[in-house]
């Protein structure tokens, strides 16, 4: 990830990042999906939705299990900076996401730190959502911190037409889009092929 001699390896600034995105996606409505990379920032783009990486550190040993606390400050920090300039407050997110349902699940899955209710907040701009996510990798060796970017209707489904043939078929393909998304990522970032 960062290499053996390094507890912290910041990436990309979280708030930078969000301005970014509200610049991008905020001042215009677009079925298009952005250029991920276009932001100027590392991503994993996906397609359909990307994972911006902001840290990685070293989980620090205590007994036999690690604890994933290197990357908090910067977490609340984020949010914190968030809220104040999207919207929501420590106590009411725009929206919070729920670890048992939906992309949260994938999240929680993927190693999510729960950090007690709400244990995620989630932004809308436009049609896409953004989930702050620290997380920690199955070995419990590297905590990760990023913004993942996902539609919309992942973490929140407003049905258009409820109780026609159509929303059902749009509701299927939601989740069954979100079921297939890999909320996994490691530092440094794979080469994209040439």
């Amino acid at each position: 990830m960062t290499g053996a001699g390094q507890d912290e390896h910041r990436i990309s600034d979280g708030l930078s990042i969000m301005h970014a995105l509200e610049r991008t996606l905020g001042h215009r409505y677009s079925e298009r999906t952005p250029q991920w990379g276009d932001l100027g920032f590392p991503v994993i783009d996906r397609g359909a939705y990307a994972i911006f990486p902001l840290a990685v550190a070293r989980v620090r040993e205590a007994g036999d299990s690690g604890t994933a606390e290197r990357l908090s400050e910067m977490t609340r920090s984020l949010r914190r900076s968030c809220v104040h300039f999207f919207g929501g407050d420590d106590f009411h997110a725009e929206m919070a996401l729920d670890a048992e349902d939906g992309y949260g699940r994938k999240l929680a899955d993927a190693g999510a730190v729960v950090t007690g209710p709400p244990w995620e907040c989630v932004w809308c701009i436009q049609r896409f959502a953004v989930v702050l996510a620290h997380s920690v990798d199955r070995h419990r060796a590297w905590e990760t911190l990023a913004l993942h970017i996902v539609p919309v209707d992942w973490v929140r489904y407003r049905p258009l037409n409820s109780g026609t043939k159509r929303e059902a078929s749009r509701q299927r393909r939601i989740i069954r889009e979100r079921d297939a998304a890999d909320a996994v990522w490691s530092w440094p970032l794979p080469v994209p092929d040439e």
